[in-house]
């Protein structure tokens, strides 16, 4: 068995539940986003494929069923996605950041409702870019990270629709706290009171409270300029998982670190192409818990080019 990890925190790839369509075979390239898990109701993962469709998941893993986007945005790349409820109807949340726009869909594909440019006096000019990377939504609220953009942190209400208030911002200054080179992906911490949002070029994430007001960073090893984090109770210990885009030695393929979700020390390091020998994987760009059966996975995602995969904790 080929392993990869430090006790007890180790897994092995599940090349059986690689199980896209064959139609999607020739799209799979193009992957450039996330995964959102339903962990409310019948436990799929959903996530977006340019110019094919959105994709879910099955609890098993061992299929995907496609759902059918409207034509005027089967092309997007959605980099962010999340699962929300609105009036208690159960909405899909994606950041399509080449796009400027927030699209929130139902869990058929139906279009419910657009969020566009911002409408705050730091966007009102269009030299500053918006290209929305993730979102986050708490309560009423949602949060929307402008990684590829002028990483701003937007929030609107997503019930009046209305834009209600901006944080954080720009920086070239790797040590700047509360401000980013690149705001990439973010989630709530297990707690609930501090949003943790990736600072992907200074290998870092910055917490934030609910009403924007930074308050702590943690460091990762520098250079491996994290994606994203997701977190998980497993066993009795709170845990985050995080996608690196690269490793910090130079030419080294990226790893998957599992850190400790209320220290952020690193527990375990996982190498999908060094030892787990997938080949395709040299940057991850997503990584999240997924629980079924008493068993813990890892669904993942390279980039460029897009690969999807399944690592299981043994």
């Amino acid at each position: 068995m080929i392993i990869s990890g430090q006790k007890p925190f180790q897994f092995i790839y599940r090349e059986d539940l690689r199980s896209l369509p064959k139609a999607a075979i020739s799209h799979e390239s193009n992957l450039h986003g996330a995964f959102a898990v339903d962990k409310d109701t019948d436990g799929r993962i959903f996530y977006g494929m340019p110019n094919f469709g959105l994709m879910a998941i099955t609890p098993d893993l061992k299929n995907q069923d496609v759902i059918e986007l409207p034509n005027e945005i089967k092309s997007f790349n959605f980099h962010g996605i999340n699962i929300c409820n609105i009036d208690n109807n159960k909405r899909l949340v994606l950041s399509a950041n080449l796009d400027e726009k927030i699209i929130i869909l139902t869990l058929d594909g139906k279009k419910d409702f657009i969020f566009s440019r911002p409408e705050f006096e730091e966007y009102k000019s269009k030299v500053k870019i918006y290209k929305p990377t993730d979102a986050v939504i708490i309560k009423d609220d949602l949060y929307v990270t402008d990684g590829y953009g002028s990483n701003f942190i937007s929030v609107a209400d997503i019930k009046t629709k209305k834009w209600k208030k901006i944080f954080a911002g720009p920086t070239d200054i790797p040590t700047e706290k509360g401000l980013f080179g690149t705001a990439h992906g973010f989630n709530l911490t297990p707690d609930g009171k501090m949003l943790s949002i990736a600072d992907r070029p200074n290998s870092r994430f910055q917490h934030f409270t609910l009403e924007g007001n930074f308050k702590k960073s943690f460091n990762i090893p520098m250079g491996s300029k994290p994606c994203g984090i997701d977190f998980i109770n497993w066993k009795g210990q709170s845990l985050a998982v995080v996608g690196s885009l690269d490793d910090p030695k130079e030419g080294k393929a990226a790893p998957i670190y599992i850190l400790d979700a209320n220290t952020y020390e690193l527990l375990s390091t996982i190498r999908p192409k060094d030892e787990l020998n997938i080949e395709i994987a040299d940057h991850i760009h997503n990584a999240v818990w997924y629980k079924n059966n008493d068993k813990l996975y890892l669904i993942c995602q390279a980039w460029n080019p897009g690969f999807y995969f399944v690592l299981e904790l043994i």
